[in-house]
């Protein structure tokens, strides 16, 4: 009689939208050719829905081996159901795997229960481990792998494979089929890995595990993304650390919009740019953009400050060269966003705060976004030698529940942050925090954008100098809503605990919000009341009453705001070509001129709102109405009339 293996990978998410279990399935697919085990072992359907711990226990019937896929977002779901079924199941197999299992052997010390734990990738060694339990033989022989002895634990020695060609896909063996037919009411989002491994030794990052670059064939990966367009996916995730490193990138961006010309899907695909932006980089973002199908491409920076940089074994563009990539992709219509991390060590308050800075010096303008630094098991940067080296002081919080409703059924989930080092203070960190939201808020996502590059350009006030101005308005006030707001934020961020760090109310529907999404979502629920209070401080710069007036009518008139079809914007100066340029050569004048603008993206109720300009549209500057999705008419009258 066949064992049962059961292979489990649980979502993120307990309802729609969930993603489907690629991890889990690439190890089905390759299991499920290989004759001798499956002469000996059933693999039922993979357990991935987040259901009650007391439903999910039923979905097992005298399981043999079971395997979980641990990542952050399910960790300590596999540890309370792994606990379950070893108390139904006294001689179920527990094994562990995934880039949330340490390379130590901590798990089996800390978990009587979990019987072994696999490192690094799993298809071959589940392959060779179950082969191991079905002739009796020692696991010792079976690479990548941790167990227990009478003298302690083992791991033996790491493997990694060299060609992973043949390796079946998931998809096209029919092992998602079944999941698709039992839960029909769920919008399943697709994983696709045109390749694996990354060049890079970045010390936060322990995404990948061989620098070599190994491929998958062509004619599978075009398979893959058929498959994913036939049955509808509208989201799909590349999971390449590196999307554009190699030449063949291309044909792949080129071969998702055409599944989507010829199928309507996927909407979306969303992949991790190469670190290194070349024409490959520009080539694959610029297909996948003008049709629609990318928010956007990344020029990631992680920190401007040398001294962090080099403490993570990182390296960067110049600044000159990212405005150099910056002005391409703005005069191709490309959106760009850059992404940084908060609480490197080596980073200071000030050297963060004028790193980003920088960024929107050097015409990073779109859109910005700022992480915490997460600590990872298996990364130097989770190396207690490391962080002592560094004076680094985490703390476990909350697994945020950004973007989607935070119901676990029971089980809550954590990461663990930086929150000092010995170069940043906690104040500090909190400061820098704060400042990179109030950044986000007013200029990336708009309320201020314009107003910034004006002083920024004709009264020679740098961007740090503005929005250090602004953090000490906001704050320095007694009252008023921006007071009370930007408060609330900053008491949420000092309380280290991380239980309020998720912005959420019922206005912008259950879904969770980043602090900057939700001052902006705040203010523009509050436009009027924001512009009042904001006057004084754009005052202060004393622009003259004409100017300040026309400046704010042009700025606050290109906000989105609901029920909003079109604006028809009139101003005494050449607002319009005067921001949208980018080289500096355009000057402001006075000149009488019109801009209209007409979009398709128009909401009657804030939920909406908040999924499509925040969620959805802010990568490519949806919250602004001149953005290059929108229609955009633009005319210069005759200033005699």
């Amino acid at each position: 009689m066949k064992k049962k293996l059961y292979l489990v990978q649980i979502g993120v998410s307990y309802s729609s939208p969930a993603f489907l279990p690629y991890s889990a399935g690439c190890i089905a697919a390759y299991l499920q050719h290989d004759p001798e085990i499956m002469a000996h072992y059933e693999i039922p359907d993979i357990v991935v829905m987040r259901e009650k711990p007391d439903d999910v226990i039923l979905r097992f019937n005298d399981p043999g081996v079971v395997a979980f896929s641990c990542f952050t977002w399910n960790y300590e779901y596999n540890i309370l159901l792994a606990r379950r079924l070893k108390e139904k199941y006294p001689d179920v197999t527990i094994v562990f795997g995934g880039h949330s299992v340490p390379h130590s052997g901590s798990m089996l010390t800390e978990y009587p229960f979990i019987d072994y734990l696999m490192h690094n990738e799993g298809e071959e060694t589940m392959a060779l481990f179950l082969k191991a339990l079905i002739h009796n033989r020692p696991v010792a022989d079976v690479p990548n792998l941790t167990y227990r002895t009478k003298d302690g634990t083992v791991t033996t020695p790491d493997y990694h494979p060299c060609d992973i060609s043949a390796y079946p896909s998931p998809y096209l063996e029919g092992v998602f089929d079944s999941i698709l037919r039992e839960f029909p009411e769920v919008e399943f989002h697709a994983t696709l890995e045109t390749n694996r491994g990354c060049p890079y030794t970045c010390a936060y990052c322990e995404w990948c595990f061989t620098r070599k670059v190994r491929t998958f064939p062509m004619e599978k990966v075009k398979a893959e993304i058929e498959w994913i367009a036939k049955h509808k996916l509208k989201y799909c995730y590349c999971a390449d650390a590196n999307f554009g490193i190699l030449d063949r990138d291309v044909q792949i961006a080129q071969y998702v919009v055409d599944m989507n010309k010829k199928y309507g899907f996927p909407d979306v695909f969303k992949p991790c740019y190469a670190k290194e932006s070349d024409d490959n980089v520009f080539a694959a973002g610029y297909i996948l953009n003008k049709n629609k199908i990318d928010k956007g491409v990344t020029l990631a920076y992680q920190s401007l400050d040398s001294r962090a940089l080099e403490n993570i074994g990182r390296q960067n563009l110049t600044l000159a060269r990212f405005a150099d990539l910056d002005r391409r992709y703005t005069e191709a219509g490309i959106p760009t966003y850059t992404e940084l991390i908060l609480g490197l060590p080596g980073e200071t308050c000030e050297s963060f705060c004028r790193g980003l800075c920088s960024l929107l010096k050097a015409g990073q303008n779109n859109s910005m976004t700022v992480y915490e630094c997460q600590v990872y098991p298996n990364t130097r940067m989770g190396d207690p030698v490391y962080q002592a080296q560094h004076g680094i002081k985490t703390t476990r919080i909350p697994l945020l529940g950004i973007h989607y409703n935070p119901e676990f059924n029971g089980v809550a989930e954590h990461f663990d942050i930086i929150y000092e080092t010995d170069t940043m203070p906690k104040r500090d960190w909190v400061r820098a925090y704060l400042f990179s939201v109030i950044l986000q808020t007013f200029h990336h996502l708009g309320l201020l954008r314009y107003v910034a590059l004006y002083i920024n350009r004709e009264k020679n006030v740098s961007y740090y100098d503005f929005y250090n101005a602004l953090y000490d308005f906001i704050f320095d006030e007694s009252d008023g809503y921006l007071h009370a707001l930007f408060s609330e934020l900053y008491e949420r961020k000092n309380d280290i605990s991380g239980t309020r760090w998720t912005y959420q109310k019922d206005e912008f529907s259950s879904t969770g919000w980043y602090f900057e999404e939700g001052a902006f979502l705040e203010l523009v629920y509050h436009f009027d009341e924001f512009k009042e209070e904001i006057l004084p401080f754009v005052e202060k710069y004393d622009l003259g009453d004409e100017l300040t007036r026309e400046l704010l009518y042009y700025q606050f008139s290109l906000i989105r705001l609901l029920n909003t079809r079109e604006v028809t914007v009139r101003s005494a100066y050449n607002f319009y070509p005067y921001f949208e340029d980018q080289t500096g050569t355009v000057a402001l004048k006075k000149q009488p001129s019109v801009l209209h603008v007409s979009t398709d993206k128009c909401f009657d109720n804030w939920a909406d709102y908040a999924r499509n300009v925040i969620w959805f549209g802010k990568r490519y500057s949806a919250t602004l109405l001149v953005n290059p999705r929108e229609q955009i008419r633009y005319t210069e009258e005759d200033a005699a009339r």
